[in-house]
C-alpha cells in the first residue's frame, strides 16, 4: 500500500478501491476510507509516515467498501467522518443496506463485512436543496459533486490541484466482463452522471474500482455499453410472455455462466429492477400481479 501523488496538495491510495487522501493548512482529509479494519490499519500506518494530522473522512457513499474502515480510523485519530444525509444515516446505521438489498431483516449469510460495516459516527454536509449543483465541503477547498445513479445520493470529490474523485460512477472493464451487471439503482440517472464526468476537465480522474487516468472518454463509452447491453437482456428475456424478476435474473444467468452467492444474486436482482424501472418509464415494459406472483411483461 503506498500513496501516490497526482497533484500539489492531493494522493490517492491505489488498491480493490482506490481511496483519495487530501492535505490543507497542515490536515489531511481521506476521500472513503475501505473495506474493513485491516485496511484502516495499513492507512493509518502511511499517514502516520507523512505526519499530517488526519481531520476527517470524507465518504461519497455508504456502501461497505467505502465505508468499512471509517470507525477503526475515528476510534484511532478521533478524525470526523463526513456525509451528505442521506449517506451519513446509512453509514451510522449499517445494518441499512443488507436489509435494503432484502427488503426484510437481514437474513446472517448476508451480513458480513461486505454489506455491512462497523457504523460511525457522522457529520452531515451542507448540501444544495436542489440536489445537483456542486457545493463546498465544510469550510475546505474540496467540492462535493453529485454523482446519483449508482446508490442512494453518492457524490464525489473534486480538489483544487485537479483531481476528481468519482466513486462509484463507473467500473474497470474487466469487472464489467467478469461480473456482467454493474449495480445502479437508477439508470436515467447513471447515464447523466457519465454526460456530467465527460464534460469536467480535472487534471486526473480517480474512479474507485478502475485505474487512475486523464482521459474517462473510453472507459465512460465502455460503461454505457454495459449499462444498455443490461437493459438490452432484460428486455430481451420477456419476449416468450412475462416473468418475475427473479426468472429474468436466472435466465440471463444462465445464459452468461454466472455464478452467484446470496449477496451477488441479491445485488444483481437489484440491477434487474432497476433496468426494469427504467423500461417502465419508457413505456417497454409493465407489471402486473397474477396468482400472488409481480410479473412483467412488454407493452403492445
Amino acid at each position: 500500500m503506498e500513496l501516490i501523488q497526482l497533484g500539489e496538495r492531493t494522493w490517492y491510495v491505489p488498491g480493490r478501491v482506490n481511496i483519495g487522501y487530501y492535505e490543507e493548512n497542515g490536515r489531511g482529509y481521506l476521500i472513503d476510507s475501505g473495506l474493513d479494519d485491516s485496511q484502516g490499519r495499513k492507512l493509518l500506518r502511511l499517514l502516520e509516515e507523512r505526519g499530517t494530522p488526519l481531520r476527517a473522512i470524507v465518504n461519497t457513499h455508504s456502501n461497505a467498501d467505502h465505508i468499512g474502515a471509517n470507525a477503526f480510523i475515528q476510534k484511532r485519530t478521533n478524525c470526523e467522518v463526513w456525509a451528505n444525509r442521506t449517506e451519513g444515516i446509512m453509514t451510522e446505521i449499517t445494518a441499512m443496506e443488507p436489509l435494503f438489498l432484502w427488503a426484510a431483516w437481514p437474513f446472517r449469510q448476508i451480513r458480513g463485512k461486505f454489506t455491512e460495516a462497523s457504523p460511525s459516527k457522522v457529520t452531515f454536509l451542507n448540501e444544495p436543496e436542489n440536489k445537483i449543483d456542486e457545493y463546498q465541503i465544510m469550510d475546505t477547498e474540496l467540492t462535493a459533486v453529485p454523482l446519483p445513479g449508482h446508490y442512494l445520493d453518492m457524490i464525489g470529490v473534486r480538489t483544487p490541484d485537479g483531481v476528481f474523485f468519482l466513486a462509484d460512477a463507473l467500473f474497470d472493464p474487466e469487472i464489467l466482463a467478469k461480473y456482467r451487471f454493474c449495480v445502479m439503482l437508477n439508470i436515467e440517472a447513471a447515464y447523466k452522471t457519465l454526460d456530467r464526468i465527460e464534460r469536467s476537465e480535472p487534471r486526473w480522474f480517480v474512479p474507485c474500482h478502475a485505474p487512475v487516468t486523464r482521459d474517462i472518454t473510453e472507459l465512460a463509452r465502455q460503461n454505457r455499453e454495459a449499462l444498455a447491453w443490461i437493459t438490452e437482456v432484460v428486455e430481451r428475456a420477456l419476449t416468450d410472455g412475462p416473468l418475475t424478476r427473479e426468472e429474468i435474473l436466472s435466465r440471463i444467468g444462465v445464459a452468461e455462466g454466472l455464478e452467484m452467492d446470496a449477496v451477488h444474486l441479491l445485488l444483481n436482482l437489484t440491477s434487474v429492477s432497476a433496468h426494469l424501472s427504467y423500461l417502465s418509464d419508457l413505456d417497454r415494459v409493465e407489471p402486473f400481479v397474477e396468482n400472488c406472483r409481480l410479473l412483467w411483461r412488454k407493452t403492445s
